[in-house]
């Protein structure tokens, strides 16, 4: 079977980088050789290589670094790839682009989400012709996340015969939790009364903590025995966001009220734990978490980022709320409080969307059938 080389955006445990272990795994159940390129070394690129799957380290982050090109199709020499399957921001797209139309090899990008353009217009331009040049003129096929994905693609130079929509899915086989809630809440230092909103993900301002933790004091004024739980690390800024967060809190007189765990690989049970799960986000390509939050059939409130409106269905599986409106949130917030049972149905509801629409197997078959056709043409 072919070689596939899998660049990935870094060597952190992201959503993206999940989501590509899932197509890794598969792929290698397959009996494909499997190469994966990260600019830098994380938790993930460790998981990775105590799977004995090997990790090269070419910096492809700049679309403008040709150097990586060539560094790119030294490699796809020497491994023997015949598929490239990036799941990369731009510059890694097109450089992939780039170093499988000079190497004669199909390439599949994966947008987990809407490309960023530079905010300078002559680099905002040059950014879409490389992208509308490259996604036309190479072997290439893009797998958007979700509907809203593609639209952005199309709006960013991606023609549309070039791209499919796959949804990413989550293994829907029964989790068993390792801790109980019981458990878990003594570990924490969270009274067995108190009702509990968590969010999940990095740290970042795209994320919206800060717009969780301005609702929680409103949360708070009607119902003082809740906790909210932030799961995940600060790795964009280093810490100086969360220090911003930890500030917030304490100018709002919540501090005791709020939890910031870092990183955690109990997601799964933490999920089990939580009354609702929030994601207030402002980008978003399909997510992960909130998967697991309807897995663990969690109410969810989310805001429409990308594809959120996808999974979550407004006051059948959840609330969808506006983004950047903390009031709004609240208000979602205090509803399912104060409605358990209808807030419990939305949860069971959720499930089962979950296990209709969105499961792993179904992503992963659609996957790789697209690899059978790239290969095929």
């Amino acid at each position: 079977m072919p070689n596939i080389l899998y660049p990935i955006i870094d060597g952190e445990i992201t959503g993206g980088n999940l989501v590509c272990l899932q197509i890794i795994e598969e792929a290698i159940r397959r009996s494909y050789g499997v190469i994966v390129n990260s600019p830098s070394e994380g938790k993930f690129t460790q998981m990775l290589r105590g799977k004995r799957i090997r990790v090269y380290n070419i910096d492809i982050r700049h679309a403008f670094r040709l150097d990586g090109v060539i560094k790119l199709i030294k490699l796809i020499k020497s491994e023997n790839i015949e598929l490239i399957h990036t799941h990369t921001p731009l510059g890694g797209a097109v450089l992939s682009r780039i170093a499988g139309l000079l190497s004669g090899i199909p390439v599949v990008n994966h947008a987990h989400l809407g490309e960023t353009f530079n905010k300078n217009i002559l680099l905002k331009n040059i950014q879409f012709l490389l992208n509308w040049s490259t996604s036309r003129f190479s072997r290439v096929k893009v797998i958007a996340v979700s509907e809203e994905v593609k639209k952005a693609a199309i709006r960013q130079g991606v023609g549309r015969d070039k791209i499919a929509v796959i949804h990413n899915g989550i293994d829907m086989d029964d989790v068993t939790p390792k801790k109980d809630n019981a458990q878990l809440r003594r570990g924490l230092g969270i009274g067995s009364a108190d009702k509990i909103i968590g969010e999940v993900g990095r740290l970042c301002e795209s994320k919206g903590q800060h717009i969780l933790i301005k609702a929680a004091r409103r949360v708070l004024d009607k119902y003082p025995k809740t906790v909210f739980i932030l799961v995940g690390e600060d790795l964009a800024s280093a810490g100086r966001y969360k220090e911003q967060l930890e500030i917030l809190a304490c100018e709002l007189g919540i501090k005791t009220h709020v939890m910031f765990t870092g990183y955690r690989s109990d997601i799964s049970d933490l999920m089990n734990l939580f009354d609702i799960f929030a994601l207030p986000s402002r980008l978003e390509g399909l997510s992960l978490v909130v998967m697991e939050a309807m897995r663990a059939k969690k109410p969810v409130i989310a805001t429409p980022a990308g594809g959120n409106a996808e999974l979550v269905v407004d006051k059948i599986t959840g609330t969808i709320i506006p983004m950047n409106d903390p009031n709004a949130l609240a208000e979602g917030i205090i509803f399912h409080l104060a409605n358990e049972g209808e807030s419990k149905l939305m949860g069971e509801k959720g499930y089962a969307r979950l296990r209709e629409y969105f499961s792993s197997a179904g992503m992963l078959n659609k996957i790789m059938y697209e690899y059978d056709e790239v290969l095929r043409s």
